[in-house]
């Protein structure tokens, strides 16, 4: 009955509110910012069809609002200039609330909390590195610009040789490959890739915690309601639930 409840409330603000939500009812498009793939959370399969956990909340929503579904993929350092600039009308692709992004854009209250962690390559490292194992002028780390990984070996790790790359996919392959050392990044993508590749491990320890938000432009608190209230329907109703244990549990790596 609850679930229902929700439902039907989120229904009505669609309803009522003259803001962004309003104006992707009448276009009839959700146009969505994402980078090109942070598996399980949000990627591409063989076929070119976006996948994800992610992407099945972002397909609820649609259902709901009415409307279609549409994907405008950027680089990461690029989407809130993006976002900024009406390329698209949201960023739902697993950015960390900061008080620094807070400055340019409005955030949703948190729908995922992760951390930063180590992945690396285990050809290199046969029990897990430590920070001090990786704070050496001859280790080499992949981050991905932009992101809070980015942010985390910058500081964490100063010593060592920093490699920044446009994609998150791109810094895991230099890991996997042997040309860098290890990565630092988000605790499911890592553990994902962990998966994917047997000379892959990560730590256990998060070096940070972090909150995943969904970004509109400032100003529109009617549309930013509407986004919490779906976002507690996701968690209330089991649906976030049952997403995770397909995508973090049961979901295999495509290859």
């Amino acid at each position: 009955m609850k679930k229902f409840l929700v439902l039907a409330v989120l229904i009505c603000m669609t309803m009522a509110f003259g803001s962004l939500i309003d104006d992707v009812r009448q276009r009839g498009v959700l146009r969505v910012g994402q980078d090109a793939g942070y598996m399980p959370l949000y990627g591409t399969n063989p076929d070119g069809e976006r996948i994800g956990l992610e992407v099945e909340i972002l397909e609820r929503m649609a259902e709901i609002l009415g409307v279609k579904l549409e994907f405008v993929v950027v680089n990461w350092d690029g989407i809130i200039p993006a976002l900024m600039s009406n390329k698209f009308d949201i960023i739902w692709s697993a950015m960390t609330i900061t008080p620094e992004r807070a400055l340019r854009v409005n955030f949703s209250d948190p729908y995922l909390t992760v951390g930063q962690i180590i992945l690396y390559n285990t050809n290199k490292y046969t029990v897990p590195p430590t920070e001090e194992d990786l704070d050496n002028p001859d280790v080499k780390i992949a981050v991905q610009l932009g992101s809070t990984g980015a942010e985390a070996a910058t500081r964490l790790l100063s010593n060592a040789q920093i490699f920044m790359f446009e994609t998150i996919d791109e810094a895991a392959f230099q890991v996997a490959s042997g040309r860098a050392d290890a990565m630092i990044f988000d605790s499911i993508y890592a553990r994902f890739m962990a998966k994917k590749y047997d000379q892959l491990d990560v730590t256990e320890e998060l070096l940070t915690r972090e909150d995943f938000g969904v970004a509109i432009a400032k100003g529109d608190f009617e549309t930013l309601q509407w986004l919490n209230t779906f976002i507690q329907w996701v968690k209330t109703t089991g649906t976030l639930e049952e997403l995770e244990n397909y995508w973090f549990v049961e979901y295999q790596p495509e290859f």
